[in-house]
């Protein structure tokens, strides 16, 4: 524990930052800082507590707070950065999904796809509202936000759409936007939002798309580079992220270096066991199934955020 503290330190000194717009390069280097469970097994206690993850999901987190979507506890766990304390807060119906998203308020949004809804949940597993509408959205699959909180954007894999709900308006109400659909996905897997984009992987045509809060798309990612991608995460500083299989780990890129991507690499055993990834800050969270959680700094970080 103590070599994983003292990694922590380090890894939080970012020297130079990536800077958009400066000749920065895309190359990243993932520096290891935790891991969560990666037992293969779960074992539950009378209280709620978990001693180990069983298959990690689906992940978020938020200043050192964890959810992870553990399949085999068949519920939603919170943990800290360093795995000391596990805790199931709430069953699950659909404890495969991967479409799990926490807001800074540490607001939840799971996704259902056995009742074809976006659950949103306190911290606590306390159910809040819930966000359904079988013409709308009869396939959700993933969940983001926008404007920090003021809208959620849910991926339905079966319309291939993108729906917007108003935080302020009835849950079950739409804000008509034109964000949906996306005509150009072939297949919606996952979702991802940055700086007034939204980042819609394509698994089908294996690319990502990068699209404008008018639905209009910026720029494509992953064109011929991708394997069998199944994950997507975006930083503060518009570089993209995503989980394809590959053995050498992550492809990333960015607008301004479209067709000079990089690898950032993983260890071995869990390159091509990655279930869903998310970046809080310059801090990356691997979801890697029966490997349980990897946490770690991404160098460099985006300077000044």
């Amino acid at each position: 524990m103590l070599g994983v503290l003292v990694c922590l330190a380090a890894c939080a000194i970012d020297s130079g930052g990536y800077v958009p717009g400066e000749d920065a390069g895309i190359e990243v280097t993932l520096v290891p800082v935790s891991a969560i469970g990666g037992a293969g097994a779960v074992n539950l206690d009378g209280s709620g507590g978990v001693s180990q993850l069983g298959f990690a999901a689906a992940v978020a987190a938020r200043a050192g707070q964890v959810f992870i979507v553990d399949s085999m506890a068949q519920g939603l766990v919170r943990a800290d950065v360093f795995g000391n304390e596990l805790r199931l807060i709430r069953e699950l119906q659909d404890a495969s999904t991967s479409g799990l998203y926490v807001t800074r308020d540490l607001i939840i949004y799971v996704v259902d796809r056995h009742s074809r809804a976006v659950l949103e949940i306190s911290d606590t597993g306390l159910e809040r509202r819930r966000y359904a509408d079988p013409k709308l959205i009869p396939g959700p699959v993933d969940v983001t936000e926008l404007n920090w909180g003021a809208a959620i954007v849910i991926a339905d894999e079966l319309s291939k759409r993108l729906v917007l709900f108003d935080s302020l308006s009835n849950p079950t109400g739409m804000i008509n936007s034109m964000l949906s659909p996306v005509m150009t996905a072939a297949s919606i897997g996952a979702i991802a939002a940055s700086n007034g984009s939204v980042f819609v992987l394509d698994t089908a045509s294996r690319e990502v798309t990068q699209l404008d809060l008018q639905g209009r798309p910026i720029a494509n990612y992953g064109e011929d580079a991708l394997l069998a991608p199944v994950a997507i995460s975006a930083d503060e500083c518009g570089r993209v992220f995503v989980a394809d299989g590959h053995a050498d780990g992550l492809f990333v890129s960015s607008y301004e270096y479209q067709g000079t991507n990089s690898r950032a690499a993983l260890p071995g055993e869990i390159a091509t066991a990655v279930t869903d990834l998310w970046i809080d800050g310059s801090e990356l969270y691997v979801a890697a199934g029966p490997f349980g959680v990897r946490v770690f700094s991404i160098q460099p970080g985006c300077a000044g955020r």
